[in-house]
């Protein structure tokens, strides 16, 4: 079953501290930077929204090549994405036991850097449950 899946629309890019301040000033003036944007074409879940605890949120994404690193984002936890080959990476995820003040509705961020530390990137609602 598919949660979702994403194909590229309209993206707003952020420069990471790892960016250089040549990649700054680029992306300040609108301007792509040396290696171009970062690109997500798409992302696809093979688990449901619905997490709890030692279920496994299951995850491919498609890049642009330029793409070195992906991550997934939920309030202060991360967890990076395995990558497959270039432009290609996946997670396999064991939902950990959390706290009852983690119950709810969530963002899921996914977020993609470029080897020039632009990031973008596409978020998903997620809900954490007990049962």
């Amino acid at each position: 079953m598919a949660l979702l899946t994403g194909i590229a629309a309209a993206e707003s890019y952020v420069v990471s501290p790892v960016a250089s301040d040549e990649t700054r000033a680029a992306v300040a003036a609108g301007r792509p930077p040396e290696h171009g944007f970062p690109e997500i074409h798409a992302v696809e879940f093979t688990s449901s929204a619905q997490l709890h605890p030692g279920t496994s949120l299951v995850a491919t994404v498609v890049t642009s090549a330029n793409v070195i690193y992906v991550e997934g984002r939920v309030k202060y936890w991360n967890v990076p994405f395995h990558q497959a080959a270039a432009g290609k990476f996946d997670i396999n995820y064991r939902v950990p036991f959390l706290p009852p003040g983690a119950l709810g509705h969530w963002d899921l961020q996914v977020i993609a850097r470029s080897v020039d530390g632009v990031e973008v990137k596409r978020t998903f609602p997620v809900t954490y449950r007990y049962f």
